[in-house]
């Protein structure tokens, strides 16, 4: 059998457990068809973290890296990448959010621009491209954070609290949380937390916050939100690694 090799590199403690907790979800938790094992970068040492599933001899084997700095992803994807195509990897896959002090910089009044996505893709593809590893590596921006698909997929908002409806939400915060948040949150995590603090809860970030998230998450409301028009920049991810 040829097992298919992805690693994943990713900026931080959200977005690993996202693709650890997507990955489970999509292969249905069947060990047959999946494999991961995680780590996280201290320095130059890969620490294994939780939680790994299935076997490296799957029919899917995933590594994901936590390098835990968003300015960090790239660099190190091109320095494991001899490594992992010497180890049979036939994609390496890397997730930043877009928003970072980088992009802060270069826009005004902290409103999404979308020249501004488009330079800070071709950036890390031109990158690629002059490494000679186009054929094997990606690398892709949730649009601003990777909380932009959480509020994609916000009927999970109602399994936290059911008073959470977006009807509630537009009238406390003025929001509608029906439309792309890839076009109207510029600070997704933001908008979480004033969500989860109408009914007294909270989101910073932590472990548990994202876990209460993704654990509530099934392979339909994936494969809603990749159909749904909304938040491209998810459908361009996980087309790239499922």
């Amino acid at each position: 059998m040829n097992i298919r090799k992805i690693a994943v590199f990713v900026e931080g403690q959200t977005e690993y457990i996202f693709v650890r907790d997507f990955l489970c979800a999509w292969y249905e938790f069947d060990a047959n068809k999946l494999g991961l094992e995680c780590y996280q970068f201290n320095g130059n040492k890969k620490n294994k973290i939780p939680y790994p599933h299935g076997t490296r001899d799957s029919e899917n084997f995933y590594l994901i890296y936590n390098v835990g700095n968003d300015q960090s992803v790239l660099s190190k994807m091109l320095k494991e990448a001899p490594r992992l195509q010497n180890s049979g990897y036939q994609q390496i896959v890397g997730l930043n959010d877009m928003f970072s002090d980088a992009y802060h910089a270069k826009v005004k009044n902290r409103q999404i621009d979308l020249k501004v996505n488009e330079t800070f893709k071709n950036i890390r593809k031109n990158i690629i491209q002059q490494k000679k590893f186009d054929k094997i590596m990606t690398s892709h921006f949730a649009i601003m954070e990777v909380e932009a698909w959480f509020l994609g997929m916000y009927d999970y908002l109602q399994k936290i609290n059911s008073q959470l409806t977006p009807e509630l939400i537009k009238t406390q915060l003025g929001t509608d949380i029906t439309q792309d948040p890839e076009i109207t949150v510029y600070h997704p995590a933001k908008l979480l937390n004033d969500i989860y603090q109408l009914v007294g809860m909270k989101y910073d970030k932590h472990k548990g916050d994202a876990h209460a998230i993704t654990s509530s998450l099934s392979k339909s409301d994936y494969i809603r939100l990749k159909d749904s028009g909304k938040c491209e920049s998810f459908k361009e991810f996980i087309n790239d690694i499922v």
